[in-house]
């Protein structure tokens, strides 16, 4: 009988489950805290509250696994234009050092998952998907926003995607809109209340305005003037522009923003929600707020079938807490009875007290019929009598889904659209279609995130054979397998966290979910079986768990102390002391297997016996450690990523001395290191933006991120079978590129005399030629390593003209990122 282990789904930094008295909600939002105020606050409002599924306390665990890897020295997180900035300093630096730089073999491919293929993973998903526009001159042309996998474009109904934010940030993205006069022009909403702005259909990006200091929730505007604008700020309120989006006003007093939609067949009607509900008759220049209702938040259903039907969807401390009508365009309301029943949960019946409102909360009424009202929290249900019942229309199980004869629906569901006669669901596993919505069956909804790279991966392990096997746990979508042979395969559910293949069977696969819940396969993947946990079975969010580099069998688990297991989990052993508090990471030194390093926060902790004494503390490296790495040949030589500024330090003598590795590294977050066996102490690095790579041949660290795009790397990981590097990024999936080999060929790499700019100085037209035909992507910078122009692909055949005509006279690089390597060229426009 399988056991579903606890599902939890959230987003990268929270600010989305609301309830009144979660002070620690908007302190995130305010940006002016530090984080351990915000998590000092957090445990003191859950510190006598239940912690289970619906009360927050796992979203604020995952906001805060994140937020302590990204802290900076001063106790805060870096903010958007924080690191915009820095993105534009680094590739200044990366271009004025161009000339000076070895080509290095960074040919990063990715792998995905763009997928799901479910065998025992109980809640398969694509990834993570936040908001939907859909052209409102052509269906087949949609964006998507993929929280930290970015910004994504489809012009053919979802059957090819593309991604459109990859090399500019990996900024979170809630919200996405389409300009209705013009299918180039595109806006997302993020965090700190930024709203960015394209106008060559994503090629870049560009800060347009800011709307108070909150996560983004939904951007509309007006189809016939499009300088009015209207965006909602979820903990600032709901906000108005009449210049297209530079400067923005607050529409109404309401210190919260969540939905907002025009009066069908009347543009100067507008309702608009957050605590309250708010009409305008003015086009938003004026508000009245509408009494009669509480204060949950809250969404709007409209419909052209009858334009002067509106209802509202309220929440009520995260689960269902109303449904309200009117008939007279918003001027008042009545409040449906349903008996209690809570619409947001997981129960299929209505009967639990689950949800995670507003975050998971969604309405959408179709626009033929202001009778067939659909709404939406972790389920999604369809009433066909104007509110009055709802019925289950899908499952987040896909088996528990099948036999009920409803559709299967990622769990968690942040928004509802109709598109003519077709409704959108918006989950956290991917965009889901009912083509139809008059009769609910299995096959009522299809998903059509299908091409889509957007997995977050908290962590991956990968196989030591010439047939690899790379299993990775991620956010929302649980844990899954990937072969050259077969492509990709879900076999656990929840939140996949860390996972590894057996060193000597690679049919045995091991995996954990939040919190240190242990699983493994003794099939491929096919079926799993749960394995005990030892002392008191609860570990970090993102659990330590290793397998011992020689002997087989057996394992090691971080808690509170550090457990041992020689017959594959089934009983354990403490080998250390207690910690007190659950340890971040754990290793075991390849070449010496008594030697095991850990860590909790700064301290670092050694033992060189096993574990059959104290393990000791060691010298202090500064800020927390997020990464652990023993060299492969020498258990005294470890490097450790940390959040101070020095990003990384090495230590030869087991952690009693140490080097500061930082050298010419950017003020990104230091998070995923490995070494490679080359002989030469390579050392690779993933950031938050970016792979380095360093060895003793080199004075600096050298950019390894060719091809790879802008996304958090949470880790890394090497096969000596097939000397090739795994990158498992938070958002944008699984990536591979070949290592830097001991003895480096530069026969075949791109060099900066192999590639020619003419004219140049260039009029209007630059013409760029490479020494043979290969894939390339371009990217133009001014001098302060600003984007300006990107063109993904750009090589049909050796040489491609592009035009340069918009850029003012002056110096610019022009960056090439090809799969022999990455060149940078000196451009004069005249």
């Amino acid at each position: 009988m399988m056991r579903f282990k606890i599902l939890f789904i959230a987003t990268l930094f929270l600010g989305t489950l609301h309830t009144q008295a979660q002070e620690y909600l908007q302190m995130i939002d305010d940006g002016t805290y530090t984080v351990q105020q915000i998590i000092d606050n957090a445990e003191a409002y859950f510190a006598d509250k239940d912690k289970g599924r619906g009360s927050g306390y796992k979203q604020f665990k995952r906001w805060e696994y994140n937020a302590l890897r990204m802290v900076k020295e001063n106790g805060y997180l870096p903010t958007t234009k924080e690191r915009l900035i820095e993105l534009q300093n680094w590739n200044a630096y990366l271009n004025n050092t161009a000339e000076s730089r070895m080509v290095l073999p960074d040919n990063w491919q990715e792998l995905g998952p763009t997928q799901w293929n479910a065998t025992s993973g109980w809640n398969p998903g694509v990834g993570r998907i936040t908001g939907l526009a859909i052209d409102e001159n052509n269906s087949n042309h949609m964006i998507a926003g993929a929280n930290t996998g970015g910004v994504w474009r489809t012009t053919d109904g979802a059957q090819t995607w593309t991604p459109l934010s990859d090399y500019f940030s990996n900024l979170s993205v809630y919200s996405v809109a389409i300009d209705p006069t013009d299918d180039d022009t595109y806006f997302f909403g993020s965090t700190n209340g930024r709203i960015f702005k394209s106008t060559d259909a994503g090629a870049t990006w560009n800060l347009l305005g800011t709307i108070g200091n909150s996560i983004v929730n939904k951007i509309v505007i007006n189809p016939t003037n499009v300088n009015t604008m209207f965006a909602t700020a979820e903990n600032a309120g709901i906000y108005r522009s009449t210049n297209g989006g530079t400067t923005w006003t607050q529409a109404v007093t309401d210190n919260r923003g969540y939905d907002i939609e025009f009066k069908p067949g009347n543009l100067n009607t507008v309702y608009v929600s957050g605590s309250g509900f708010h009409k305008s008759t003015d086009g938003g220049a004026t508000f009245t707020t509408i009494s009669g209702f509480g204060n949950g938040p809250k969404m709007i259903g409209v419909s052209a079938d009858d334009p002067n039907r509106v209802y509202v969807l309220q929440a009520n401390n995260n689960v269902f807490g109303g449904f309200y009508s009117s008939t007279n365009s918003g001027d008042s309301f009545t409040l449906l009875n349903h008996g209690g029943l809570n619409f947001f949960g997981y129960s299929t019946t209505g009967n639990d007290n689950s949800g995670q409102a507003p975050r998971d909360m969604a309405i959408a009424v179709n626009p033929a019929d202001a009778d067939e009202v659909h709404i939406a929290g972790i389920l999604t249900w369809k009433s066909s009598n104007a509110g009055v019942n709802f019925s289950i229309t899908s499952d987040w199980i896909p088996g528990s889904a099948a036999g009920q004869n409803i559709g299967y629906c990622h769990a968690d569901v942040d928004d509802l659209l109709f598109n003519g006669s077709t409704l959108f669901a918006i989950t956290d596993g991917g965009i889901f279609k009912a083509e139809t919505t008059n009769t609910v069956n299995a096959n009522y909804y299809e998903d059509l995130t299908s091409g889509m790279g957007i997995r977050q991966f908290y962590k991956i392990g990968v196989s030591q054979t010439q047939d690899v096997i790379v299993s990775g746990g991620s956010q929302d979508n649980g844990t899954s397998f990937y072969t050259q042979a077969g492509g990709w395969r879900d076999w656990l559910g929840a939140d996949g966290m860390e996972t590894f293949i057996d060193k000597t069977n690679s049919n045995i696969y091991y995996g954990t979910s939040q919190f240190g819940q242990l699983y493994r396969s003794l099939n491929g993947g096919n079926s799993y079986l749960d394995i005990n946990e030892p002392g008191n079975g609860s570990g970090n969010w993102v659990t330590p768990f290793e397998q011992d580099p020689v002997q087989t069998n057996t394992l090691y688990l971080g808690y509170n102390m550090v457990y041992k297991s020689v017959n594959s989990g089934n009983t354990w052993t403490s080998i250390s002391q207690n910690f007190q508090v659950n340890l971040d990471n754990l290793k075991i030194a390849p070449s010496n297997n008594q030697v095991i390093y850990a860590s909790r926060g700064p301290f670092l902790f050694r033992t060189t016996d096993g574990g059959a004494t104290d393990w000791v503390q060691t010298t202090f490296p500064g800020g927390s450690i997020n990464s652990i790495a023993i060299h492969p040949t020498n258990p005294n030589k470890v490097a450790v990523a940390i959040t101070s500024g020095n990003r990384v330090m090495v230590s030869e003598d087991g952690g009693d001395t140490w080097i500061n590795y930082k050298k010419n590294l950017p003020e990104f977050s230091s998070l995923a290191l490995v070494w490679d066996n080359n002989g030469k102490d390579g050392l690779y690095l993933g950031m938050d933006y970016g792979i380095y790579y360093i060895d003793n041949t080199f004075e600096n660290w050298q950019p390894y991120s060719n091809m790879i795009p802008n996304v958090i790397i949470n880790e890394l990981e090497i096969n000596n079978e097939t000397n090739m590097l795994y990158a498992g990024t938070y958002g944008r999936g699984l990536w591979a590129s070949p290592l830097v080999e001991s003895t480096l060929s530069t026969a075949d790499r791109v060099t900066e005399n192999s590639v020619a700019l003419y004219p140049n100085p260039a009029k209007s037209e630059v013409t760029i030629s490479l020494p043979q035909n290969m894939l390339a992507d371009v990217r133009v910078f001014d001098i302060t390593g600003k984007l300006l122009i990107y063109e993904a692909d750009a090589f049909s055949s050796k040489s491609y003209t592009m035009d340069v005509s918009s850029l003012n006279p002056g110096t610019y690089f022009v960056r090439l990122n090809t799969e022999n390597g990455m060149v940078t060229k000196k451009l004069i426009k005249g």
